[in-house]
């Protein structure tokens, strides 16, 4: 089994937003979901772990139901 680790935890201060960068919108869609899109369409990737910021992992599972990602099986700290 092949699993892709994306590493995710980062806060975006210098940015100066309440919101982590890896959930800001870009063309509609949060950064974090490009990544996963390239690791769900990625034939030898079979499942994916992110490291996300705390408080912010309900968010990134249900981006990641709307947005049809079934490879996501874990979200840690």
């Amino acid at each position: 089994m092949n699993i892709g680790l994306i590493i995710a935890g980062g806060k975006g201060q210098r940015m100066q937003q309440e919101i982590p960068k890896q959930f800001l919108n870009v063309n509609d869609k949060p950064v974090i979901i490009y990544t996963l899109e390239a690791f769900q369409s990625h034939p030898d990737i079979d499942a994916v772990g992110v490291v996300c910021v705390d408080g912010w992992h309900d968010i990134l599972r249900a981006y990641a139901r709307q947005h049809r990602i079934s490879k996501l099986e874990w979200v840690v700290s």
